[in-house]
């Protein structure tokens, strides 16, 4: 190509024939809610991170402090990761095992008398992938009294959780779960035969 040809050739415009580029992300947080978290953070990494696994009624008070609730005789092991304390809410005489993970970037809330195993995931917040600025969704999860989530399984956004339901180890459950039943896989599925009646037996391990 000639330099007087190559001087009237346009530059090529980006992204054209492809992607478009993706549009600027709006923070869904106020300052306020994100000197909260820089606070939590510190917190949790030194206070809640090194106190003693005994000193419950300490993490319970940690959580009230910015703004959760907590149920008495509830007890929290200090590896737990609590994300945004203020969306948390449980009730009494739960035990949520070493190294759960509490995201509350949308409301959570436990129930009474509920076991939360370890390595638990509750995740409630994920983006619309539909939205080209992947837009954060903030989803409740809502866990019934008496469950029994056992080794790693995992709760997605906007799912609730009926009273007595029991997640088998590493079980997936991607939508609401029916009173009283026992779940397993990835998606959960129920593995046992519905309540006759619509009782609501209570869930099997799930004492402390």
């Amino acid at each position: 190509m000639s330099r007087a040809t190559e001087s009237q050739t346009p530059e090529t415009p980006p992204n054209v024939g492809g992607t478009p580029a993706e549009p600027p992300r709006v923070s869904p947080y106020s300052a306020k809610a994100k000197i909260g978290r820089v606070l939590w953070g510190v917190v949790s990494a030194s206070l809640w991170r090194l106190s003693p696994r005994g000193l419950h009624g300490f993490r319970r008070t940690l959580i009230r402090l910015f703004g959760g609730r907590v149920g008495a005789g509830t007890r929290i092991d200090p590896s737990v990761r609590v994300e945004i304390p203020w969306n948390l809410t449980i009730g009494a005489n739960v035990r949520v095992c070493e190294h759960a993970i509490l995201y509350c970037l949308g409301p959570v809330t436990i129930g009474d008398g509920t076991l939360v195993g370890p390595y638990v995931h509750l995740c409630a917040g994920t983006h619309d992938y539909t939205d080209p600025r992947f837009t954060l969704l903030r989803e409740p999860i809502v866990i019934g009294a008496r469950c029994a989530l056992m080794t790693a399984s995992f709760v997605a956004p906007k799912v609730t959780v009926g009273d007595g339901v029991v997640l088998k180890p590493r079980a997936g459950l991607y939508r609401d779960g029916e009173p009283g039943r026992v779940y397993a896989g990835n998606p959960a599925k129920p593995i046992d035969p519905a309540p006759a009646d619509g009782a609501t037996p209570d869930a099997p391990g799930a004492s402390r």
